[in-house]
């Protein structure tokens, strides 16, 4: 169960409209900007599990899949690995996700615009996440 709501929900575009109107109000406040958002209202919200940045909520996702993909990739603790295959039918989502940290990283080492971040790399490290995908095979 989780509260990562699309903006554009089909089976409810009034409740995708409301969760993107949430999300606003909340960053402006972080911004300390004009905003209809209470602390009441965050603390309401939190405590049903609502995300407040679909994008992190979504990368966090992955990686919760990608943990999962690493215990089952060998009944051996010592040969789990995070090499999910570029083509992986069984979550295309997942070997997508994983090219792009890869690509992410890539470009955060040559000091371009990246979506990587320090506290991203040190999760991904974490569970062994190999950074280079030829070194990964």
């Amino acid at each position: 169960r989780h509260c990562n709501v699309p903006q554009k929900y089909p089976p409810n575009e009034p409740l995708g409209n409301w969760v993107s109107k949430q999300r606003t109000e909340y960053r402006l406040l972080q911004e300390a900007k004009k905003s209809r958002m209470t602390n009441e209202r965050i603390r309401r919200l939190e405590a049903i599990g609502f995300e407040w940045s679909a994008t992190e909520a979504i990368w966090n996702e992955r990686l919760a899949e990608l943990t999962a993909f690493q215990k089952q990739s060998s009944k051996d603790p010592d040969q789990r690995h995070c090499n999910v295959p570029q083509n992986y039918p069984p979550n295309k989502p997942l070997s997508n996700w994983v090219t792009n940290q890869r690509t992410q990283y890539r470009l955060l080492q040559e000091e371009k615009k990246s979506q990587m971040t320090n506290e991203r790399i040190r999760r991904l490290e974490a569970i062994g996440f190999v950074w280079s995908a030829t070194e990964a095979i």
